[in-house]
């Protein structure tokens, strides 16, 4: 047999679409305009399933049609990132069973973007253009509240801004609306609602209790201490409170870094009380805000399961949403946290 006569036909090579394997879920009511970016998305990542929602109803429907993306990015603000991820709780309760999730930030405040270092929208797809079946992914605890689970939850101060941004934002007409969905509707709202309404009334006080197991102190070097190995039903702060919160994220949006100590130990969650008047607030502002310790009326811990009794009720806030006003909630860490997708190291890949 001439074997050089034989022909061998090379078999074609696999074509994969750039972003196969990926779902972004699109805010329809994102501030920097939902259709439009969906749009951009789609074409920048033509293997992607790109979904457009307005409601928990479509996003629950578009769950159930995906065939197993190895990651599901929310594009929107912190809102959307947590309707998703309790839709995929809802969905899938294995822990094993979720695949990664990213977040776009296409928000306000968007703090989880900004802490798990997500760049510009264009630059995240550029990168997610090349990502592969096995991202780098870094492990993000959650906080339960009555029945959902959020990335931080307050009562007090933070929330009842939340209420006055509201209500500024309902009142503002074209142009002002849009300043108003700025960073700067917020600053407005503090200093012409919020801070007003704080001035002209004591803080209320309020009893925390600890539910879980072992809790931890922070120092005034940062160093948590556990406070008592056996400290199920003891009380850890009874007294007034500006602001009384939890959260798992070292933001709150804007880069305000209300949980510096978020971060320090997983299956834990940062608890703080903020017990100062709103002038020595406004005064400690800028140490506040980057997250600076000690700082003088500041308390913080390390918890799993702790509840607040007020003494009136309170605007209760959770992920940048209002939930109410409560005179008592509880807050609970999952014995589960989630797999988010780790921009910081896909940026320096």
């Amino acid at each position: 047999m001439n074997l050089s006569r034989i022909r061998i036909t090379p078999r074609p090579a696999r074509v994969v679409s750039v972003g196969a394997g990926l779902a972004v879920l699109v805010n329809a009511n994102a501030k920097r305009g939902g259709r439009r970016v969906a749009a951009q998305i789609a074409k920048a990542l033509p293997g992607a399933s790109v979904q457009l929602t307005r409601s928990t109803h479509e996003i629950d429907t578009w769950l159930r049609g995906l065939t197993s993306p190895h990651t599901i990015l929310a594009a929107g603000g912190d809102g959307t990132a947590m309707a998703l991820i309790n839709a995929l709780w809802r969905a899938r309760p294995e822990p094993e069973t979720l695949p990664t999730i990213g977040v776009l930030p296409l928000g306000t405040g968007n703090a989880w973007a900004h802490a798990l270092g997500a760049p510009k929208l264009h630059r995240c797809l550029e990168l997610l253009a090349h990502i592969s079946d096995n991202p780098p992914t870094r492990s993000v605890g959650l906080v339960e509240v009555e029945g959902t689970l959020t990335h931080f939850s307050g009562a007090g101060w933070d929330a009842m801004l939340l209420e006055d941004y509201g209500a500024q934002l309902d009142a503002a007409k074209w142009p002002g609306r849009r300043l108003s969905k700025s960073v700067y509707g917020y600053v407005f709202a503090a200093a012409l609602r919020t801070v007003p309404k704080i001035a002209a009334y004591d803080n209320p006080r309020v009893v925390i209790e600890n539910l879980g197991d072992v809790v931890y102190a922070i120092d005034r070097q940062g160093v948590p201490r556990p406070v008592n190995t056996r400290a199920r039903g003891m009380v850890l702060y009874d007294g007034p409170a500006g602001t009384a919160a939890v959260g798992t994220c070292p933001e709150y949006g804007y880069r305000f870094r209300a949980f510096p100590f978020a971060e320090r130990m997983p299956g834990y969650f940062n608890l703080r009380v903020l017990d100062r008047n709103v002038v020595g607030a406004v005064l400690a502002g800028a140490r506040l805000w980057r997250g600076a310790v000690p700082l003088e009326g500041m308390h913080d811990w390390l918890a799993t399961h702790v509840r607040m009794t007020f003494s009136r009720p309170v605007p209760v806030e959770m992920g940048g949403d209002l939930l109410g006003r409560r005179s008592v909630v509880e807050f609970r860490a999952p014995s589960r946290g989630i797999r988010m997708l780790d921009w910081h190291t896909l940026l320096c890949r």
